[in-house]
Formats: structure tokens, sequence, C-alpha cells
């Protein structure tokens, strides 16, 4: 493990010594760093370098094999449906702001919702206070509540839900989240409010027609991009 450190240090200092100029991805797209380049390059090699040294000698045997979960608090039932009633507006908002605001990344707040706040902000919240998505999860609440609705209006006449099948694993989570981050670093219109909104449509569509195959449970803990990745952040 050390001698990984110590190779991948070297190869962070060529990379600094050898720095050319790199293409990269923002919401506006700006150049101008407060600081002269030379410094920025030289200041993130130093980090890498001590996160690589601070790994191989904090780090050297593996830790987290076994989970030991513990419950810190416990949220009332009777506040989960207003939770997920409050994500399905605040989703219902955004996709408003996609379609009908200005399709302009500085003045439309989806992007900053999507690629800020939703993508960043809601693992540090995971990590500090639990499974929040969860709660929130818009399509999640909905598919409860489209459960629900038809449960009263079937009864017995509706099937039973599909087993998940064992093999697929994490996998189309996995698969949900390559596909985002392709969106957020490749794809060209990941800057135009209406085509991430049509986007969001889309996945909230295939995650409903997916919990009404699987269930809402055991879709939401195996299948779901976002709610199995903000889950292990709320496990750590």
């Amino acid at each position: 493990m050390r001698r990984v450190g110590t190779i991948a240090a070297a190869a962070v200092v060529g990379s600094g010594l050898a720095a050319t100029p790199a293409g990269a991805h923002g919401l506006v797209g700006k150049q101008d760093l407060p600081i002269p380049t030379w410094l920025f390059v030289w200041a993130a090699s130093a980090v890498l370098i001590a996160s690589f040294v601070a790994l191989a000698a904090l780090w050297p045997t593996p830790r987290l094999q076994v989970p030991r979960e513990r419950t810190v608090a416990r949220v009332p039932a009777l506040l989960e449906p207003l939770c997920g009633a409050l994500g399905v507006a605040a989703f219902a908002l955004v996709l408003y702001a996609g379609f009908a605001g200005a399709q302009d990344t500085r003045t439309n707040i989806l992007p900053t919702v999507v690629f800020v706040i939703f993508w960043v902000g809601m693992p540090i919240a995971s990590l500090l206070f639990g499974d929040v998505f969860r709660a929130f999860n818009p399509w999640r609440a909905t598919g409860h509540a489209v459960g629900w609705l038809a449960k009263r209006l079937g009864g017995d006449a509706l099937p039973d839900a599909l087993t998940y099948p064992a093999r697929l694993g994490y996998w189309p989570a996995a698969l949900g989240i390559l596909a985002f981050v392709w969106i957020e670093l490749a794809w060209a219109q990941q800057d135009v409010p209406s085509s991430l909104a049509t986007v969001a449509v889309l996945y909230a569509a295939l995650q409903l027609l997916a919990m009404s195959l699987f269930g809402v449970a055991a879709w939401s803990d195996r299948g779901d991009a976002f709610g199995v990745y903000f889950a292990m952040f709320a496990r750590l």
C-alpha cells in the first residue's frame, strides 16, 4: 500500500511539472481563476499527494468490510407522507422552471438545483443527517400514492409485484449513475434547462414503471440510481 502511495505521488508530481491547459466543465464556463494557474496546479498536486500519503500511512488494512449500523434517531412515520408531498412539489417546481422558464443557465434554477443542490448537496446532507433523499424522493412518494390508490380501487384484483431478480443486484442503479455523470460531463445539452427537464421526466417515468413491476421498496433499494447512491452516503 505504501508503494502504491509513493508511485501515485510521483505520478501527480510529474503531471504538475508537465501541466498543459485542459478542458473543464461548469455551469457558466468561466476560466478566470482568482489565483495564478501555476499555483492552482501545484496546490491541487499537493492535496493529492497528501491524500495518498495519508491513505497509505493511516489506512493500511481494510476497515469497512463489515458495516456496523446503529439508529441514532427516527422520524415519526406520520411525517413521511408530508415529506414525500414536499418532494413531489419541489420536483414539479423545477420541471416547470425547466420547461417554462428562461432557457439560460445563469437565470434558470433547474441546472443549479440538479448539479449543485441535488448532486453535490444531497450526499453531504445524507452523510450528516441520514437518508434524507428517501423521505423526499418524489418518484418513491408517487409510487406509494399510486399503489395505495390502486389497492383502494382494485382491491385483491391487482396482481402481485414481481420478485426483483437477484442477478441484477445494484447494476440498474450503477448504470443510472453512469448515465447521469455522462450527462453532466459530456452531453452537449446539459446546460439547456428544457433538455434537463425532459431527462428528469423520462427518468421519473422509468422509475414509476419499474416500481409498478417490482414494488416500490424493492426497486428503491436496488434499482433507483439516486436512492441507492445517496443511501450509501447515509450508511457511511
